[in-house]
């Protein structure tokens, strides 16, 4: 048997080759929407369950309990909403966005900027947003909204799109007009500080109250 060297065993290597990293990529993927989706769900059950005990028992402490997961729910599911529209909005426009080995909080891959297009940016960007209004509008058409509650996760995740919208859309419409995308996200992340989730928090609360 001829001897095959290191560099020609690396060089045909299954994770190497292009379906090699697509079969990687997939694994990364099941592996963080499963745990996505357990995040979900176990974020949504705990609201659920304070909202029925805040209902039947009449209990104050039940109340500010089912108030404080309603924020929280409203949260957890808002935010993975966006990473998720993000990725699919990247994967829709066919750009190179690996998923990452080991996710930071809710980021799940990697947008290679120099590798993709201003176009694929604004579909990536515009994902976000997307799957939040989105997600406003299914809560909206699916709950009473007859409970404190359930009005709060209403205006949690209205807020939350509220928020991203303002931070987000100055940045599609400048690298729409030719700006740079890293450049234009690195900007936007120091003029707006904190204002577009100050806005959003107002919108939300607003929205609250009216839904009440």
């Amino acid at each position: 048997m001829s001897e095959v060297s290191t560099e020609q065993i690396n060089e045909v290597s299954p994770e190497d080759s292009a379906k090699g990293r697509k079969r990687r990529d997939s694994a990364r993927l099941k592996k963080i929407g499963l745990k996505h989706a357990a995040a979900a769900l176990a974020a949504l059950t705990l609201w659920g369950t304070a909202d029925v005990w805040a209902t039947e028992s009449g209990l104050l402490i039940a109340e500010i309990v089912a108030l404080l997961n309603a924020i929280f729910a409203g949260t957890v599911i808002a935010y993975l909403a966006h990473e998720w529209g993000h990725f699919a909005g990247a994967r829709l426009s066919k750009a190179v966005s690996p998923v990452l080995k080991q996710p930071e909080s809710f980021f799940m891959f990697n947008f290679k900027d120099e590798l993709n297009s201003e176009g694929q940016f604004l579909t990536m960007s515009m994902g976000g947003p997307a799957a939040n209004w989105t997600l406003a509008f299914i809560v909206f058409f699916m709950l009473p909204l007859d409970t404190w509650s359930q009005a709060l996760i209403f205006a949690t995740v209205t807020s939350i799109a509220v928020s991203v919208s303002v931070f987000e859309f100055p940045i599609i419409n400048r690298v729409a007009y030719g700006a740079s995308p890293k450049e234009t996200v690195d900007q936007r992340k120091k003029e707006s500080g904190m204002t577009p989730r100050y806005i959003g928090i107002a919108v939300g609360f607003v929205v609250w109250l009216i839904a009440i």
